[in-house]
């Protein structure tokens, strides 16, 4: 465990984290950042990793949780994420990461400000997130959201545009409007876990190595920070040695890279599709020929009835009632 208390920021919040031995390579990048920004940093290494996705995901929210009724406000990052530029004043709890896709907001809690006037909402999260074991924790957060007064400030954050005005960038990347990087090369190991986990599927048509080098191969163009065009003429100039660019390691001579966290380990090949940035992009932007595994999330989850009555004034979910949260999601959407 980490506590480290640089000084009084400049409004009284506590940066917070919990992490895995898998995720050891991160912790100094946030700790130095907390350091050079005065930010008061807990820090938690669990002893072992989780057996699944879900099951991390619903220890964070009951780790927030009780770290809301010990600190106070608290900013909870997800221990890849670095802080760019300091927290603006205006941000205040609750507020959440959102994106934009196919004319919906989407809800990403990597970057996440609670306060004690959100224990209840935290509370029900949990509860949620443990009645529905398949679903991940935003998926939980954004079926509640529709249902459940919540004065939410919504930050955006953005995962391709270079010269987005977001303050929070899905990667390592940044730009002068930069807050807070939170890069998924963590996912960089097993990342057909994290595509079950928000997808619902991992690819099964595919030769399962090839399907674990397409995801990677995605979260290079989301998260490297430098000249694309670049990185293709130096891995196909004859006789280039091995270079590093921008947190990633590429080997001409093999045609392989990885982020430097895992080089040489879990070096992959580089020659895998998608082969550019705008086709990453496109892929990702694509709207899937089927409801999408959140879209099926949230038409599956409901309040309990106790909830109901609760949080709806009634303990019935008609028709009406569904019609009702459809169109206030849409309406926040």
């Amino acid at each position: 465990m980490l506590t480290e208390n640089y000084s009084l920021s400049q409004f009284d919040f506590t940066v917070v984290t919990c992490y895995t031995p898998a995720f050891d390579v991160f912790r100094a990048g946030l700790t130095a950042d907390c350091s050079r920004l005065k930010y008061t940093l807990h820090a938690e290494r669990l002893d072992s990793e989780f057996e699944t996705l879900i099951h991390a995901f619903d220890y964070k929210i009951s780790f927030i949780r009780r770290m809301v009724e010990r600190f106070g406000v608290v900013l909870w990052l997800d221990t890849e994420c670095r802080i760019v530029s300091p927290i603006p004043e205006a941000w205040r709890p609750p507020l959440i990461t959102t994106y934009q896709l196919d004319g919906r907001t989407g809800y990403s809690s990597g970057v996440l400000m609670m306060g004690p006037e959100d224990l209840e909402f935290l509370s029900l999260w949990e509860k949620y997130a443990r009645k529905y074991p398949r679903y991940p924790d935003d998926f939980v957060f954004e079926f509640l959201h529709t249902l459940v007064d919540l004065s939410l400030m919504e930050v955006p954050f953005e995962f391709y545009e270079r010269t987005t005005s977001s303050p929070v960038v899905r990667g390592m990347w940044e730009n002068d409007h930069t807050i807070v990087q939170h890069p998924t090369v963590n996912r960089w190991p097993d990342p057909l876990k994290y595509r079950v986990a928000f997808n619902g599927n991992s690819g099964r048509h595919q030769d399962p190595a090839e399907a674990v080098s397409r995801q990677r191969k995605g979260i290079y163009y989301r998260n490297f920070g430098g000249d694309f065009r670049a990185i293709v003429e130096r891995m196909c100039a004859a006789g280039a040695d091995e270079f590093a660019d921008s947190g990633w390691v590429f080997d001409p001579d093999s045609l392989t890279y990885a982020p430097e966290f895992y080089w040489p380990e879990l070096a992959d090949s580089f020659a895998s599709r998608p082969r550019s940035f705008d086709q990453s992009q496109t892929y990702f932007q694509e709207r899937p020929a089927r409801q999408t595994w959140r879209e099926q999330a949230l038409s599956r989850m409901k309040l309990d009835r106790t909830d109901r009555r609760t949080y709806l004034g009634h303990d019935s979910f008609g028709p009406m009632q569904w019609l009702r949260s459809i169109i206030t999601r849409r309406q926040k959407s």
